[in-house]
């Protein structure tokens, strides 16, 4: 039972570590990468919070939810400035998601 425990610590720590690399690897693509540099970089990050969310207990369909939840409030928040992204750019998200579900 701790080797068990003790694994999902080493491995939630993998993740968070990796995580981190990521976002480094994110950082440096969008100064001087080319666009496969940013899409690998991305795909990767949003790779390891799926994993490491369901390796805490959140489910892929609990984080999709919860995704479109976060957009769907972006919206409805009048006081959204502070971020800048627009509102437009939000709604195509949604809009993707909903036309390519699974």
């Amino acid at each position: 039972m701790d080797d068990d425990i003790i694994k999902n610590i080493r491995l939630i720590e993998r993740l968070k570590y990796g995580i981190l690399q990521w976002m480094a690897h994110l950082f440096r693509a969008l100064y001087n990468g080319p666009e496969k540099l940013i899409q690998d970089s991305l795909s990767s990050l949003i790779l390891y919070c799926y994993l490491l969310g369901n390796r805490v207990g959140v489910s892929f369909s609990h984080l999709d939810q919860g995704i479109n939840d976060k957009a769907r409030a972006y919206l409805k928040e009048q006081d959204n400035q502070e971020h800048g992204i627009p509102p437009e750019e939000v709604l195509l998200f949604l809009r993707y998601r909903e036309t390519h579900k699974n």
